[in-house]
């Protein structure tokens, strides 16, 4: 019998409990960190329309108690496109910005693809160093818990949250152990998601698809080739050409 998803997330779950999971904890060390000129270039995005009305519901934004589960209009049509930028890894206060959007955007109902933003999110917070990593992955394993926004009615993507938080969790600790047991959970989720191919285009755009392919071939990068579930990533995410990474490192 296949493994359904909700016994694939029950898998971590003693690991999970480890990481003290919370809602808001990115969020604290973001907004200690996004100044006002990253504010302002978040409220431009919207062709420089309404530029003070996108501000205010951004900084409104920095001192909630409970992340939104929608996005008014403002300041949705700039957080999206926040979300989705592509920061060069010599670029701090762009993945800074990125970060603020992609943690705000994947809680919501109005995301269209939550895995591929959590790409950014994960992404960027490996670029900015070890603690907003281990911020982000408290935050990660809230979302994995909770299953907030579309998450909650879009199974099928769940499995994504684990491997966020498996590239995560290996930044953060050296546990082979623990690192084995979210590989092991991924893939049973996935596998029971569906065919792979669908699975992951019905996850992710074409450039977040791009992000988890880089993201999953450094991780794997001197893993034991023999590892099954190791293995079978590596036939999931195609590595890309070389030339194709060139900007990520």
């Amino acid at each position: 019998m296949a493994m359904q998803p909700s016994d694939a997330d029950a898998e971590p779950a003693r690991l999970l409990a480890t990481l003290r999971p919370d809602e808001l904890s990115l969020l604290h060390w973001v907004r200690t960190r996004v100044d006002a000129a990253m504010v302002d270039e978040i409220a431009a995005l919207d062709y420089g329309m309404h530029v003070e009305e996108y501000r205010g519901s951004i900084e409104d934004l920095m001192g909630v108690r409970r992340l939104p589960q929608r996005l008014p209009w403002r300041p949705g049509a700039v957080l999206g496109p926040a979300s989705g930028r592509e920061p060069a890894p010599d670029d701090p206060r762009g993945h800074v910005a990125r970060l603020f959007a992609c943690l705000v955007v994947v809680c919501t109902d109005d995301v269209v693809w939550a895995a591929g933003t959590l790409a950014g999110l994960v992404e960027s917070a490996l670029v900015l160093g070890p603690e907003p990593t281990a911020e982000a992955l408290r935050f990660v394993a809230w979302c994995h818990l909770h299953h907030p926004g579309t998450w909650r009615d879009e199974p099928q993507t769940r499995p994504f949250l684990i491997l966020g938080l498996l590239l995560l969790y290996a930044a953060a600790h050296d546990d082979p152990a623990g690192e084995a047991a979210l590989r092991d959970a991924f893939v049973a989720g996935a596998g029971a998601a569906g065919e792979w191919r669908a699975v992951f285009k019905h996850a992710a755009d074409g450039d977040r698809r791009q992000t988890w392919r880089i993201l999953v071939a450094d991780y794997l990068a001197g893993r034991d080739p023999q590892d099954d579930a190791a293995r079978t990533m590596r036939t999931w995410f195609t590595p890309l050409p070389r030339d194709a990474r060139r900007h990520r490192h």
